[in-house]
C-alpha cells in the first residue's frame, strides 16, 4: 500500500485567476492598529432560540502611502458587537461590554486594497479578503456574516469597483466538519465569490472585482434599526404599560362574558381586540406578546 501524504490538495485555480500575493505598503496587524471608527449602524438580529439581538456594526478605516512610489494601501473593516439580548417569552434582558478591538478576527470583515499606477498610466487595484480570508461568526449560522460581506462590499464598491479580489485559501488548521464546510462554501458562492473547493475540505476563493460581490444579505435574520424605528421603539415603551392595561381589561370582560355564556358576536367582538392589540405589539417589537 503507498503512503500516505501529509501534502495539503492543490486546488485547480485558472490561469487567469487573480494572484494570492500583492507589493503592500505595510503590514495587516499596522493597518489594523490605524484604523479608525466611522459610522455605526444598529441592527436588529434573530437567534435560533428565539431571541431577539441588538447589534452595532462599525465602520473602520485606514490609509497608508508609498513614499517611494505611487502605492496606496487602504483598509475597510466593518465590524459588528453585540449590545443587547432580549427573551420575548419572559421580557429578560441582557447586555453585552464587548472590546471594540481591531485586531480580532471574530465577527468581522475587512478588505485591504491596493492601488497603484502602473507605467502606461493606467490606475490597477487589488484587495485582499480578511482578516483571515475566513468566515468566524459567533455564534454561526445567524446570517451575521452575510450582513457584513453586503456592507464591506457596498462600501468599498463605492470606491473600488474594479478591485479585482486576490485568490484567498480555504484551508484551516482544525479541520473544519462537513456541516461548516457547507455554511463556508455556501458563504463564500451565495457572496459572488468563485470558489475552487478541494477534497481535504480546503480550496481557495476569488473574484474579478468587487463590483461583482453581493451587497444584499437575509433580511429575515438581521434589520436594521433605522432612526426613525428607533424613535418608534422608544414610543411604544412608552406604550406599552397601557397596551397591557388594555389586554388584561378585555381578557377580563371574555372571561366574564364566558361565564355569562352570553352571544357568540360578542365574544368574537372581545377577541377581535384582544387581536389588534397584539398586532400592535408585534408590529412595534417584531414579536407577539403572551396573551394565554
Amino acid at each position: 500500500m503507498a503512503a500516505m501524504s501529509d501534502t495539503i490538495p492543490e486546488p485547480e485555480v485558472p490561469a487567469d485567476a487573480p494572484p494570492a500575493v500583492a507589493p503592500w505598503v505595510s503590514t495587516q496587524h499596522e493597518m489594523e492598529t490605524a484604523a479608525r471608527p466611522g459610522r455605526t449602524r444598529v441592527f436588529r438580529v434573530r437567534m435560533k432560540s428565539g431571541h431577539v439581538r441588538v447589534a452595532g456594526a462599525t465602520y473602520f478605516h485606514a490609509v497608508a502611502s508609498s513614499s517611494t512610489d505611487t502605492r496606496v494601501e487602504h483598509l475597510y473593516r466593518v465590524q459588528l458587537n453585540w449590545l443587547a439580548e432580549f427573551d420575548p417569552r419572559d421580557g429578560q434582558t441582557q447586555r453585552f461590554a464587548e472590546r471594540t478591538s481591531t485586531g480580532r478576527a471574530t465577527n468581522a470583515l475587512q478588505f485591504r486594497v491596493l492601488e497603484m499606477t502602473a507605467a502606461d498610466g493606467k490606475r490597477l487595484s487589488a484587495a485582499r479578503l480578511g482578516p483571515k480570508g475566513q468566515i468566524l461568526a459567533d455564534p454561526p449560522g445567524t446570517g451575521i456574516m452575510s450582513l457584513l460581506r453586503a456592507m464591506l462590499v457596498e462600501w468599498v464598491a463605492e470606491r473600488h469597483p474594479d478591485a479585482s479580489v486576490l485568490t484567498g485559501s480555504l484551508y484551516q488548521v482544525d479541520v473544519p466538519t462537513k456541516d461548516e464546510i457547507e455554511l463556508r462554501d455556501h458563504f463564500f458562492s451565495r457572496s459572488g465569490f468563485t470558489v475552487k473547493p478541494t477534497s481535504g475540505g480546503g480550496g481557495t476563493f476569488y473574484a474579478r472585482s468587487i463590483k461583482e460581490l453581493k451587497t444584499s444579505w437575509n433580511t429575515d435574520k438581521a434589520t436594521e434599526l433605522t432612526t426613525p424605528l428607533i424613535a418608534e421603539a422608544i414610543s411604544a415603551q412608552m406604550e406599552a404599560p397601557v397596551l397591557r392595561q388594555q389586554i388584561d381589561s378585555l381578557k377580563a370582560q371574555l372571561s366574564t362574558a364566558l361565564k355569562e355564556k352570553r352571544a357568540t358576536e360578542t365574544l368574537q367582538r372581545i377577541w377581535l381586540a384582544i387581536t389588534v392589540i397584539a398586532v400592535i405589539f408585534g408590529l412595534i417589537f417584531g414579536i407577539q406578546p403572551h396573551l394565554g
